[in-house]
């Protein structure tokens, strides 16, 4: 929820960014193409997209390993130099797909009624939807990373990064139910966080679907249903 937030942070001031754009030309008449800086970074910008929906359909189709920038690059119609000078290496380029997480799967309805909820089953429930809304719109991304980590170091830092944060979220869930003053006796709040987030990772939530065949809707419920026993008062 922490990582929600901080890309919601950021969505905020791209929205800003590209409104005072549209107002500056709503405001000038037309003149014709964009002076050339503005060209070249309108360009570049492309041309990093292009290469991170290259690299995510690779990685769902091949798997990560089997996966090479010059893959990427042909997919992409450029240089593998382009690639690393726009983007980067191929854990680079999981980080950086993993920044598409949140805005696709706009956790930001999820998120943003807990703050003036007070309902305790509503708030506890709300990992699970986070953890659902992941795996619907973004399943291939995560499998990417996680499959990733198995045979490349260096995407620790990304994995560790998105570790803090859902850890982060957790907490701020288990507080919210602390403040409520709706947590099971002798359950703190940090002892909720660490079940919460235990009990919501998306990792979990990959394994109810691959190895015992649990529909996303299963999941969502076993994950919810489990949260509520575990750390609201009976």
């Amino acid at each position: 929820i922490l990582q929600v937030i901080v890309c919601r942070y950021d969505y905020l001031i791209y929205t800003q960014v590209t409104w005072m754009e549209s107002s500056e030309m709503a405001a000038k008449p037309e003149t014709g193409t964009p002076p050339l800086p503005r060209r070249r970074a309108l360009q570049a910008e492309q041309t990093r997209r292009d290469i991170l929906a290259a690299a995510r359909r690779r990685f769902a189709e091949h798997g990560y390993a089997a996966t090479t920038l010059k893959d990427i690059a042909t997919d992409t119609g450029v240089s593998v130099q382009t690639i690393y000078d726009s983007v980067g290496n191929k854990p680079e380029l999981v980080r950086q797909l993993n920044d598409l997480i949140d805005a696709e799967a706009q956790i930001g309805e999820i998120v943003a009624p807990l703050l003036d909820e007070t309902d305790p089953l509503v708030v506890a429930r709300a990992p699970a939807r986070i953890t659902r809304r992941l795996i619907e719109r973004c399943g291939d991304i995560l499998r990417a990373g996680l499959a990733g980590s198995y045979t490349d170091d260096g995407l620790a830092p990304a994995l560790e990064e998105g570790g803090r944060r859902h850890r982060a979220g957790a907490g701020m869930v288990a507080a919210k139910l602390a403040s409520l003053g709706a947590l099971r006796p002798g359950l703190d709040a940090e002892q909720a966080a660490l079940t919460i987030a235990a009990l919501a990772d998306t990792r979990l939530a990959l394994l109810l679907i691959d190895d015992h065949q649990l529909t996303v809707d299963q999941v969502e419920d076993w994950i919810a249903d489990t949260i509520v026993r575990a750390t609201l008062k009976p």
